[in-house]
């Protein structure tokens, strides 16, 4: 490998670096807030052993030595973040908002309420034994609640707005003097999505998966919409996964179960084909982006809402409860297209030889992203070259290494990511791909294909029966389509004009 390909490596490992250290010192500087609110020690000595202890184990002997002086120096840094919170006398848990929540790890509150509200925004996970004394201290401004929170949280609120009361649930903390109150703003941002959507609720038979504390809220809104009829569909009770088939007839589907979010991505419970008049489905899942229930909706060319939509409209009415003021409605879009924008992987199609990995290289580099060669990753993987894997284990155990690594991949947010040339022809692969992506087909001239070391590129008319098999499917797959030129820093420049018309990346 050359030096300047192992320095662009180092440059990548060091930009992945740098950003876990922000995000490293953003958690410890809550953990300071935390600690001055139930008055405890900075320092932890014995915690501080214990990561050593595990990061130790999980490193080669030859770079143990540097597991404690590096790591030393980042407990001193936090350590020192931590005591300008809690020596700050500007710090006022009053001003503090945040989640409530079980697991918190992948939010993305903090950035929505940030671009919308312009306030910093904290994580707070918690167990149920510390949800009480949390809201019994009331030592914050206000607060959004999440799973699995919405209805114990009521046990601690002193007033709920009317619709709140109806619904059974909130999700909003105020703190008005003291006093709390609590508010459902998942009804908005329902509401927002199905609009935005052009999906009408109004006669319709609906058909909504899951019981929980969602499930409760978008009911609430639908019968507030005049829907035709309302049946919720649980694991066990009267009408169940085992008895769909009584509501064939029914128009539009709504899943408020956590099936097929991260980190299982991909699962699905409902067969669509039961549906024989399904007009909308509706997820309100974010992450993935599109879980495959909505891409068999896309794929039936059924009318189809997500829940980013969801996420972001319901922060936008909290934001305002929070601020006791209106804000600007146009935010809730802006706010989505950044947040899309981080989330969305770029991958690329195309042929083998049609220029995928040194496009994806030139435009990770360009755009400051993580670049990923699924057939370098298979190399890697398995120590085999693409070659010998194929003569030694055949294309069938080859499709499936490569699948396995795609459903990791794919489940990634913001990389780059260069496919093998027939990663898009199976359909579990398609569907990992899309789920958070933007995918761009590299058409290159079949005469100008490198054939050198790809196994199924032997000669040209090999190479243009594989071209008519696939195109379809490449074209069928992806948002845009590229035609390379033989100059890489042109095509490049085509491909960068793509992603800001399609609003992909800002100009």
């Amino acid at each position: 490998m050359a030096l300047d390909e192992l320095r662009d490596e180092l440059d990548q490992i060091d930009s992945d670096i740098i950003e876990l250290f922000e995000k490293r010192m953003v958690i410890a500087r809550r953990i300071g807030g935390y600690k001055k609110l139930k008055d405890l020690p900075i320092r932890d000595r014995e915690r501080e052993n214990a990561i050593l202890k595990r990061l130790e184990s999980k490193v080669s002997e030859e770079v143990k030595f540097g597991v404690e002086p590096l790591y030393e120096k980042i407990f001193q840094l936090s350590k020192e973040y931590q005591m300008e919170v809690m020596n700050n006398s500007s710090y006022n848990p009053e001003n503090y908002y945040g989640l409530i929540g079980e697991k918190l790890s992948h939010s993305k509150s903090a950035k929505i309420h940030k671009l919308i509200g312009g306030y910093d925004y904290e994580m707070y996970p918690m167990d149920s034994y510390e949800l009480e004394n949390f809201l019994r201290i009331r030592e914050f401004s206000s607060m959004n609640v999440t799973i699995p929170y919405k209805v114990e949280a009521i046990k601690y609120i002193d007033e709920m707005s009317s619709l709140a009361k109806e619904i059974g649930s909130i999700n909003t903390i105020v703190n008005k003097k003291g006093k709390l109150f609590g508010y459902n703003t998942d009804y908005y941002g329902f509401k927002y999505m199905c609009d935005k959507a052009g999906i009408s609720l109004r006669d319709k038979n609906v058909l909504i998966f899951g019981t929980g504390g969602a499930s409760k809220t978008i009911e609430t809104l639908v019968r507030d919409e005049k829907a035709k009829s309302i049946v919720l569909i649980s694991r066990r009770g009267e009408n169940n996964y085992n008895n769909l088939e009584k509501f064939k007839n029914y128009d539009v589907i709504i899943n408020t179960t956590p099936v097929g979010m991260y980190p299982n991505n991909l699962e699905c419970k409902i067969d669509l084909g039961i549906f024989e008049n399904c007009q909308a489905v509706i997820d309100i899942i974010y992450n993935p982006l599109k879980t495959k229930l909505i891409l068999n909706a896309e794929r039936r060319g059924i009318k189809t809402a997500t829940g980013l939509d969801m996420l972001v409209s319901q922060a936008y009415y909290a934001s305002q409860l929070f601020l006791d003021k209106d804000l600007p409605i146009e935010s809730v879009e802006s706010t989505i297209k950044k947040i899309k924008q981080e989330m969305l992987n770029i991958v690329l199609v195309g042929m083998p030889g049609s220029g995928k990995s040194t496009i994806g290289k030139m435009l990770a580099k360009k755009l400051n992203k993580k670049f990923v060669d699924l057939d370098q990753l298979i190399e890697e993987t398995t120590g085999m070259s693409i070659s010998d894997i194929f003569k030694e284990k055949g294309e069938g155990e080859f499709r499936n290494i490569e699948s396995e690594l795609i459903k990791n991949v794919g489940k990634e947010n913001g990389l780059i990511i260069a496919t093998g040339g027939g990663t898009p022809i199976y359909q579990e692969n398609s569907n990992a791909l899309s789920q958070n992506s933007y995918i761009i087909f590299l058409d290159r001239d079949v005469n100008k294909l490198e054939r050198k070391g790809r196994p199924l590129s032997k000669d040209i008319e090999s190479l243009e029966m594989l071209y008519k098999d696939r195109y379809n499917i490449y074209k069928s797959i992806a948002s845009k389509e590229i035609k390379v030129l033989e100059d890489m820093d042109k095509t490049l420049e085509l491909v960068i004009e793509g992603l800001i018309e399609d609003e992909i990346i800002s100009d």
